[in-house]
């Protein structure tokens, strides 16, 4: 089965590399790739704001021309394959692992997200986060990008696109991830989506913060592999 890893709110490609160059190894005879969200990176930006729909609708494009994978969708990447798998499109993506997917959003939630993201915030207060974000989005582009993810925070605060009750109608096969030191996504919410999941699986990491540069790769490796190919659908 062909997998695909879709990376967080403000990553690009590069944030997955070292799990896709691992899995490659780990599973020579399988094809593990990155598609990088519209805005990110190297990827064009679209003049309209950003939405989950947006990026759900880049993903179905992508699987339509590609043939269905299987997802491994970290952060934000998780919510979009969520989404366009219960909107009809569990058949190009019918296993998909999340790792440290925010699911619950509240106005309250949002507001102290977009607080921490205001460019000249960042610049002042993380440069080292700011440079990471020059580097990887170009030195014009990374203030809009800031600005973008936050409305679309606010968006999601407003209308929530997943909800427990909705995903009572999943079809596909979904294993969720959360690690158990994840300050932005709680075990309670992630265990509340879960059991509301039918053919669900949960797994929480130990000593694993949000970043997924944290994240012990072998970990992931193990997880992916387990639910993806050695127990196929």
């Amino acid at each position: 089965m062909r997998l695909l890893l879709l990376h967080g709110a403000l990553g690009s490609h590069h944030q997955l590399m070292p799990l896709r160059d691992c899995l490659r190894d780990e599973l020579p005879r399988n094809n593990v790739d990155i598609l990088e969200f519209v805005g990110h990176g190297s990827t064009a930006d679209v003049e309209a704001g950003w939405t989950i729909e947006l990026y759900s609708q880049q993903l179905e494009r992508y699987l339509r021309e590609h043939e269905p994978h299987a997802i491994f969708g970290y952060s934000m990447g998780g919510y979009v394959a969520l989404h366009l798998a219960l909107n009809g499109g569990h058949a190009l993506c019918p296993r998909i692992i999340t790792l440290g997917t925010k699911l619950v959003w509240t106005p309250q939630g949002a507001a102290t997200e977009v607080a921490r993201m205001q460019p000249d915030v960042v610049a002042t207060k993380v440069p080292a986060f700011a440079a990471d974000l020059q580097r990887r989005h170009g030195d014009a582009h990374w203030r809009t990008m800031l600005t973008k993810t936050s409305a679309m925070m606010q968006t999601l605060a407003a209308q929530p696109l997943l909800t427990p009750s909705s995903m009572s109608t999943m079809q596909s096969s979904v294993r969720y991830m959360v690690g158990d030191c994840d300050s932005m996504v709680s075990i309670d919410e992630t265990v509340e989506f879960y059991r509301a999941t039918p053919r669900a699986e949960l797994a929480v990491l130990p000593a694993t913060k949000h970043p997924i540069e944290r994240v012990d790769v072998d970990t992931l490796v193990h997880h992916i592999r387990q639910f993806i190919y050695d127990n196929p659908a």
